[in-house]
């Protein structure tokens, strides 16, 4: 139904900010990460937007939902508070590419988890799944957005 892939990927450093709440919210913290990152005249030394979802939507009520709206950027780039630095682990993934309105996720995150996961034979590390942008919804229409779901395999 949806293109994955299992890929090793490799570390990416993050900087960013929690969320705690419905995930469809993190729009919030990723608008705070921007407005520190331009007060600091960091935006254009970071890369790719990158989310991070913690916890299972179908177990956890949308208000405790933990989730870091975040953006690649080398080590060298500062780190003050409230900006937090997390490193994204080396290792096999599952890469499921998506491509429409973000609207679409969650039948994409069904499908990798449910169909694709159970067909696969792989299991997944326990580190969080995470989303990488690689465009903008400021410069491409809903039906043109990619997003890649990157789940960490053992």
């Amino acid at each position: 139904m949806y293109p994955v892939t299992v890929k090793k990927l490799r570390s990416r450093s993050l900087i960013g900010l929690p969320h705690t709440g419905d995930y469809q919210q993190i729009t919030e913290a990723f608008a705070k990460l921007f407005e520190t990152l331009d007060a600091r005249d960091l935006t254009e030394k970071t890369r790719q937007k990158v989310a991070i979802f913690y916890d299972d939507p179908s177990k956890t009520a949308p208000a405790s939902l933990r989730s870091f709206a975040a953006v690649t950027a080398p080590k060298t780039v500062p780190c003050d508070a409230p900006l937090q630095h997390i490193t994204l682990p080396t290792g096999p993934h599952a890469v499921l590419r998506f491509t429409g309105a973000y609207t679409g996720l969650p039948a994409a995150y069904a499908y990798l988890y449910g169909e694709w996961l159970a067909q696969s034979g792989k299991q997944p590390s326990g580190q969080p799944s995470y989303e990488v942008y690689i465009n903008s919804p400021r410069t491409h229409a809903p039906a043109d957005l990619v997003t890649e779901i990157c789940l960490p395999l053992k």
